[in-house]
């Protein structure tokens, strides 16, 4: 006859060698997360967190009012946090500048007022 206590045992073993490394995988990523280390959408998460903090920007967001999102972002400041992040990766400010932009144009889908976008959807300077 089978042994099956030993069968059961491995079972539970294996669930909980399973459980642990997922437990470990979800950990890593809130770490990496939050330490700003991973980005959602090119944008690191403790300025989504800023933006999700403020009422007024989540309702800009939410309502689709670019304008109005734009402005208050602009006033809390996420543009100069999201440039200074990516400063050390682009230094030339010309290319952060645009590279920023068109982080807002494909979250927001606002186009600053230096931008046009062009056939492939890309912010190109206005002439």
């Amino acid at each position: 006859m089978p042994n099956y206590r030993s069968s059961s045992k491995a079972v539970v073993n294996l669930v909980k060698s399973i459980l642990l490394s997922a437990i470990l995988l979800v950990g890593i990523w809130v770490v990496l997360f939050t330490g700003g280390y991973v980005t959602l959408g090119g944008v690191p998460a403790p300025i989504i967190m800023k933006f999700l903090s403020d009422e007024t920007a989540r309702e800009a967001y939410f309502q689709g009012d670019r304008t109005k999102l734009h402005n208050r972002l602009d006033d809390m400041g996420i543009e100069d946090d999201i440039k200074a992040y990516y400063r050390p990766q682009i230094p030339d400010e010309a290319q952060l500048d645009q590279y920023i932009h068109q982080i807002f144009y494909e979250r927001t889908g606002y186009v600053g007022e230096g931008y046009r976008v062009n056939s492939q959807g890309v912010l190109v300077l206005k002439s």
